[in-house]
């Protein structure tokens, strides 16, 4: 159960457009944006900010770094459901099923590209607590990415630590579609929908 109760939809009629597009995207709507609403700046906010972080036409990160990086990110907080959602992304925007079974390994298994390997192991790093990127992990991207891009990956590391944690304190309700995804995706790796359902 929440710990917020969220607002109904039809609550936040400001906001028709942006939950028109989060539906295009996610195939449904969010319940976290729902809560947000309780205090309308920080959903436009955060929406604003996520949609230049994720969304942007100027981002030239490939979208499957991105998904993989907001996977890492969200699996490396432990937000059980920022990974569902993270999942739905993949299924609905083509990460293939051999990374996501893999990403643990990702330093190792052939599934994954150098340029993945160095922008996930920045996104695993830099949710310790204290963050342990190092130099050599950061400069590890500098092979790979453009510094538009490394800001790219950053920006998306901090977009979802922001959404890690206000998820996980909230304890929002999962949406059925996220929880199906991950069910279907990573069930079988431990995946569990918990204080989420």
């Amino acid at each position: 159960m929440p710990r917020l109760t969220p607002l109904e939809r039809d609550e936040l009629s400001d906001f028709a457009s942006l939950f028109n597009d989060l539906d295009a995207f996610f195939g449904f709507l969010p319940n976290d944006y729902l809560t947000m609403g309780r205090r309308p700046e920080i959903l436009a906010a955060i929406a604003q900010l996520t949609q230049a972080i994720m969304l942007s036409e100027n981002n030239t990160l490939p979208m499957n770094t991105r998904m993989l990086v907001t996977y890492m990110t969200s699996r490396a907080a432990g937000c059980q459901y920022c990974i569902a959602h993270n999942v739905a992304l993949i299924e609905r925007h083509g990460v293939n099923q051999e990374q996501i079974d893999n990403v643990m390994e990702y330093e190792t298994h052939s599934a994954f590209s150098a340029a993945e390997r160095a922008a996930l192991t920045v996104a695993k790093n830099a949710n310790t607590n204290p963050n342990s990127v190092t130099d050599d992990e950061f400069d590890a991207l500098r092979p790979h990415f453009d510094e538009g891009q490394i800001a790219e990956i950053i920006a998306l590391i901090a977009m979802m630590s922001f959404y890690n944690r206000w998820n996980d304190t909230m304890a929002t309700t999962l949406e059925r579609p996220a929880a199906n995804a991950a069910q279907n995706w990573i069930g079988k790796q431990g995946w569990s929908i918990g204080k989420h359902a």
